[in-house]
């Protein structure tokens, strides 16, 4: 969250004005046009044209390296491609304004960060009311296990916390992003480091969810790979 905000107020004060596009109804087509990223003498994606349809579940996979966080990178607006052009629903995205593009498109890493608070405010920050909170949790599969510790919900979290496991935090972190729900779903590798139970969970989730949603997931496992709508590699 600090990396991306980091980045909208660096792009704030380097862009030129740009005429946004009036448009709220995205279905998350996602097309990226022979995009050029990152070192132009050696590139992360080099001439890089993919195509994501909505509703649906992409899973991009290949060796470490070969450019698979860069994309989520460049959907999050965190860096900026030479050449190419990105399209969300055939609009441009760099057209998108600011508000619009954080509802619209959410992303969780393997190493998920956290404000110093409790584990119930991190996730009202995005929730409706605790009631859904606690619906989502029970959902993954985390609730329990949450309720089992001293505080419960009440318990903090932090990036340093030893108190709470690494596979429950990474389940609170995907229980923030499916909280937020927005149209655009992205999951840079933390799926595969879930424990066995907690991974099948998810997983249908994301099948339930992917008739109105488009989900990304970075992934070389095989279980992940078979629930793929489409595999880029």
């Amino acid at each position: 969250s600090l990396q991306r905000l980091n980045k909208l107020i660096e792009y704030r004060n380097v862009d030129k004005p740009c005429d946004f596009v009036d448009k709220k109804d995205y279905q998350g087509r996602i097309k990226f046009e022979n995009v050029l990223y990152g070192d132009k003498k050696d590139p992360i994606l080099n001439d890089v044209s993919l195509l994501v349809n909505p509703n649906s579940i992409a899973v991009i996979t290949g060796p470490t390296g070969s450019g698979k966080t860069g994309v989520l990178d460049l959907l999050m607006k965190m860096n900026r491609k030479h050449k190419g052009n990105i399209f969300i629903d055939d609009v441009p995205y760099e057209k998108i304004d600011d508000n619009t593009f954080y509802n619209l498109i959410s992303l969780v890493r393997k190493e998920p960060n956290f404000f110093d608070l409790s584990i119930k405010d991190n996730l009202m920050l995005v929730a409706g009311n605790f009631k859904e909170v606690r619906k989502v949790c029970q959902n993954i599969g985390i609730d329990d296990e949450i309720m089992s510790l001293k505080d419960g919900y009440d318990t903090e979290i932090n990036n340093s916390s030893a108190k709470i496991s690494l596979n429950l935090k990474r389940g609170i972190a995907i229980a923030r992003v499916l909280l937020k729900n927005s149209k655009i779903l992205m999951f840079d590798e933390i799926i595969d480091t879930l424990e066995d139970e907690l991974q099948d969970n998810v997983l249908q989730i994301l099948e339930d969810l992917k008739k109105d949603h488009t989900i990304i997931i970075i992934s070389r496992e095989e279980k992940i790979l078979n629930i793929a709508d489409k595999i880029i590699r």
